[in-house]
């Protein structure tokens, strides 16, 4: 099930996860979808191991648009909607669905003004490295602790 997850989220298309993203997901993000009161064991069992399976995936940020700035494990906090409200996400002026790219600028980072006491303290942790605009973003599971 855990493979099946990252087929999802970062595996390559083919015809079973197209036709999850299309009758399943309709366009939504994985890590937010809901979970139907009515639908397969399978599929409810997926959506459920989505918690143990998310911190265990760490993204190293590079020059593409594949990361979630909201969703996706690349800070230091880890995925900024697990620890702060969305209303952070209105605070910043960007979109919901926005990827990490938009707020990278070359090899820097560049947030918009901190108009909020979260946003402030998201900008002062954020990763120590730079992107690197000569590599693709990509994602990683944790080393295990055993």
């Amino acid at each position: 099930m855990i493979r099946h997850i990252w087929i999802l989220s970062y595996g390559t298309n083919n015809l079973w996860s197209s036709w999850i993203k299309a009758y399943h997901l309709k366009g939504s993000n994985l890590w937010e979808a809901k979970t139907p009161c009515t639908c397969s064991w399978n599929w409810r069992k997926l959506l459920h191991l989505r918690p143990l399976v998310h911190p265990l995936i760490q993204h190293y940020i590079g020059n593409d648009s594949s990361t979630s700035l909201w969703f996706d494990n690349w800070h230091l906090d880890g995925p900024l909607l697990s620890k702060w409200s969305p209303r952070v996400v209105y605070d910043s002026c960007l979109p919901i669905y926005a990827t990490v790219s938009s707020i990278v600028h070359g090899d820097s980072w560049s947030w918009p003004a901190a108009m909020s006491i979260d946003l402030f303290e998201i900008r002062s942790r954020m990763p120590s490295y730079n992107p690197n605009s000569n590599v693709n973003d990509r994602a990683c599971w944790l080393p295990s602790s055993n």
